[in-house]
């Protein structure tokens, strides 16, 4: 890790901690092997406008175990309640920290006024179904470009 990176990750509070706008070039060029794996085209992101957005704080960075995994959240405003949107989730060993994870967001997004967690992901997710007996899926999203 270099000393920028792991200086913010030892400010971090825990070993999941968001990253405040304003530090994230600190920490970014450590992130992008992770985030290389779910920001694709189909996403409506690259990796330039992805940075972009948490530098603008329109969406959130966040950090797990010394860089075992990278996410990026964002709150959804909606007519009947703002939402915890985990929009990409990238990172290894998910059993050792995905509690943890769950626990943070939602402590978050409930401070933030968020009503509700939700994230999407590929069907492996249902594996850790036992883990969210409270989340319900009700949506699966494909997608065709036209």
């Amino acid at each position: 890790m270099n000393a920028e990176a792991e200086k913010v990750f030892d400010e971090l509070d825990n070993h999941i901690g968001g990253v405040p706008p304003d530090m994230v070039m600190r920490v970014w060029e450590r992130c992008v092997p992770l985030l290389r794996r779910v920001v694709k085209p189909e996403t409506g992101y690259d990796l330039d406008s992805l940075l972009l957005s948490i530098q603008l704080a329109r969406t959130q960075l966040w950090i797990v175990n010394d860089f075992q995994a990278v996410c990026v959240t964002e709150i959804h405003d909606r007519p009947l309640g703002s939402v915890m949107w985990g929009q990409f989730i990238a990172g290894d060993d998910v059993e050792q920290w995905i509690d943890d994870w769950e626990t943070v967001i939602s402590e978050f997004g409930k401070a933030k006024g968020c009503v509700a967690v939700e994230f999407s992901g590929r069907p492996g997710w249902k594996k850790f179904r036992d883990r969210f007996r409270d989340y319900k899926p009700y949506l699966v999203t494909y997608r065709k470009e036209i």
